[in-house]
């Protein structure tokens, strides 16, 4: 089973993308996709992120691949509110946190991230959605640092916590809280670069990776083939699905 962790659903503001559901869905499952971990991408530009959590939930509603991944805002005075709706859903078992768009620091999650632990939901917090090379000069947004969400793993360890579509260099930066701490993962949706697979492999980061593609804002065949081209079949299949499995609830093998 190939589970893809980090996809999105909406429009980007410098990219010409196909980021309605359909499409999104359909390039997926065309790669072999069989389970879509979806989060709407509207939440990024919005002052409040969780006006767009009902186009996810709409959409795992139609289709049975899609597993619906709300953003929660935690200082916003209704992520109260908007946890509540999650949990009214049992296809939740993930929410995403995105601090460099709203902005804030990540200690200003911790009360949010104490009520995830209780409920075992699993947090992905978003290190960058577009490379700030890329950015309009007027709106650049910095990738939030992969060791303090290593902190927040820290924090919390009774929390699964995901650094989605942080780079192979910052990745790398963290291999030793990666292999230590138990609760602490990594998406490689954004980890490009010659052999940059094998390498994070060879430091013994095959069981804490996760497959994502970072749709519609990248190709979804270019992640797949990064990971079936540069390593062994037996990790290749841990990250491709087996370690997501593991750590969703609602996924199943």
């Amino acid at each position: 089973m190939i589970i893809d962790i980090n996809a999105w659903t909406g429009p980007w503001n410098t990219l010409p993308i196909q980021g309605d559901v359909e499409s999104v869905r359909s390039s997926l499952l065309q790669s072999g996709v069989d389970r879509i971990c979806l989060a709407p991408l509207d939440a990024a530009w919005c002052p409040n992120q969780q006006q767009y959590n009902h186009l996810v939930y709409d959409a795992a509603d139609r289709y049975e691949e899609i597993v619906p991944v709300p953003v929660i805002d935690p200082t916003l005075p209704t992520w109260q509110d908007a946890l509540s709706e999650a949990l009214r859903r049992p296809d939740v078992s993930m929410i995403k946190l995105l601090p460099a768009y709203a902005p804030y620091s990540l200690e200003l999650a911790d009360e949010l991230c104490t009520e995830l632990s209780k409920l075992q939901i699993v947090v992905l917090v978003q290190t960058r959605i577009d490379d700030s090379r890329h950015q309009h000069p007027l709106a650049i947004v910095c990738d939030i640092a992969i060791s303090e969400i290593a902190e927040l793993a820290e924090r919390h360890p009774d929390l699964t916590v995901i650094a989605g579509g942080a780079t192979t260099s910052a990745i790398r930066s963290e291999t030793d809280r990666l292999r230590s701490q138990a609760n602490f993962y990594a998406d490689v949706s954004q980890a490009d670069g010659m052999e940059s697979l094998a390498m994070l492999v060879d430091s013994g980061l095959s069981e804490k990776l996760l497959f994502g593609t970072h749709a519609p804002l990248f190709v979804p065949l270019a992640g797949l083939a990064r990971v079936i081209i540069d390593i062994d079949d037996e990790p290749a299949a841990a990250i491709l699905g087996k370690n997501a499995a593991r750590i969703l609830n609602t996924v199943k093998e």
